[in-house]
């Protein structure tokens, strides 16, 4: 699911391009920083039956030159890194498909909780005398982990900070309920065609923010054929907000062909959005936006034109198959033949035929997809879509649990102020000297130890 760069296009790109499936919002992001506000805690790890230390509050994410965002972690025994590159995905290709019914609670906790609401307010609204940042970030990253990984237990040595753990969990349950927010800038459907001579299906612009200045534009192949972008009423366009339609107009006679649409410009992020990571083909902690700020955008959406067959292609993650699923269409008046994976696919005139190609987790995909007038669209990505700890077994019922204050907690950073992730905590076994290597060498080789079996805290 994972596309390089600070900004790049959703869906499909020009023919021959590569294009990450899952998502229709073209927005990538790098970590920034790691936990500045936050406690200390213990999660249980099944596979070795122990405790171990990890850090839980929120951390930071930059997409493009943005200001920093607050990400709370929704993947805990997977470490994350600062090399890791981010992509914004919709909830069903991320891990809260492993979870039905996380979604929304998770959000009621993201926009009713810290940093979204002030420390004074959360602890008169909770009754928690004494609650300070640091107990109301912990809270709320726990509370986020209890419905995103509700395998693991993970227990709390601030009073304070249990409470309102508990507080929160008890809200989100009952009041944890509405849609996923839209994306930070798409471009729907990601593929669309017909005949020389007709102007093609719409293409809607959506900024899940509520804001956005965004130019559209057409790549040189679309200008050569004289393609134009018009409004519903055939008046050429160039800027567009959220809500307008894009409709490509393809002179008569224009030669088969296909052009890339390309939106560009800033929108407000939305809290809520899920960002899958990928570092050197491996897995990164899942993140979650807790807040909003006007970033960088740039989202893409291909056409085809043409006089017998018009192929399109789009193709979307789908968590719940385990599987990349494309959609081969064919908007012309002959038959389009095509081939996915090495099989052959005929779509009549006017029809679509969707193909499942099954992806394991955590396993890269790269699939092409070609069809007549030379048409070609190359699929890439990393399958992501369950939490490590949805293989894991139950932690037993112990004393010690989020419910319950426990001893307290050996610092897992040593060394500095900022902690620099929270979940896949820092094995017990690691000295203070060995986390400090870490930290200067980079994101790989702490995932490389995680993967290992030594759950660490990422660099």
């Amino acid at each position: 699911m994972l596309a390089s760069g600070l900004t790049v296009g959703s869906g499909l790109l020009a023919a021959g391009a590569a294009a990450a499936a899952g998502s229709t919002s073209g927005v990538t992001a790098r970590l920034a920083g790691g936990v500045r506000v936050g406690e200390n805690v213990e999660f249980f790890a099944t596979d070795t039956n122990e405790w171990r230390p990890t850090q839980a509050g929120p951390m930071t994410i930059k997409i493009g030159d943005s200001a920093e965002i607050p990400v709370y972690c929704i993947d805990l025994l997977n470490g994350a890194s600062f090399e890791a590159d981010y992509k914004e995905t919709g909830w069903d290709s991320s891990s809260l498909k492993d979870n039905p019914g996380a979604g929304p609670k998770i959000l009621w906790i993201l926009k009713n909780s810290y940093p979204a609401v002030g420390v004074e307010q959360l602890a008169a609204a909770s009754h928690i005398e004494g609650l300070t940042d640091t107990d109301a970030a912990a809270g709320t990253q726990i509370a986020i982990w209890s419905f995103s990984d509700p395998n693991v237990k993970v227990r709390q040595s601030d009073a304070e900070a249990t409470a309102f753990t508990k507080w929160l969990i008890a809200q989100a349950n009952e009041k944890g309920t509405g849609n996923e927010p839209k994306p930070t800038l798409g471009l729907a459907p990601a593929s669309v065609g017909g005949k020389s001579g007709t102007t093609l299906d719409p293409i809607t612009v959506t900024a899940g923010g509520g804001t956005a200045s965004v130019t559209v534009s057409l790549d040189s192949k679309g200008t050569a054929a004289k393609v134009s972008l018009v409004d519903d009423k055939g008046a050429e366009i160039k800027n567009v907000k959220s809500g307008d339609k894009i409709y490509a107009k393809v002179p008569a006679g224009a030669a088969a062909g296909n052009a890339t649409i390309t939106a560009r410009g800033t929108a407000t992020s939305s809290v809520g959005r899920a960002f899958v990571g990928e570092i050197k083909g491996e897995p990164s902690q899942t993140l979650i936006l807790a807040g909003e700020a006007e970033v960088p955008v740039s989202a893409t959406a291909g056409i085809t034109w043409g006089l017998g067959a018009v192929p399109t292609a789009d193709a979307v993650v789908d968590c719940a198959k385990g599987a990349l699923v494309v959609t081969l269409g064919n908007k012309g008046d002959k038959d389009a033949a095509f081939k996915v994976a090495g099989k052959d696919y005929t779509v009549k005139p006017g029809g679509t035929q969707t193909v499942t190609l099954p992806v394991k987790e955590d396993e890269k995909y790269d699939f092409t997809v070609t069809g007549p007038e030379g048409f070609s669209k190359q699929f890439t990505g990393l399958l992501n879509c369950k939490t490590d700890s949805s293989t894991q077994s139950p932690a037993p019922s112990t004393s010690a649990s989020a419910s319950a204050p426990a001893s307290p907690v050996p610092s897992a950073s040593p060394t500095g102020p900022e902690l620099a992730s929270t979940g896949g905590g820092m094995g017990t076994g690691l000295t203070a000297a060995m986390a400090g290597v870490l930290v200067v060498a980079g994101g790989a080789a702490v995932y490389g130890l995680r993967r290992r079996g030594r759950h660490s805290r990422a660099s």
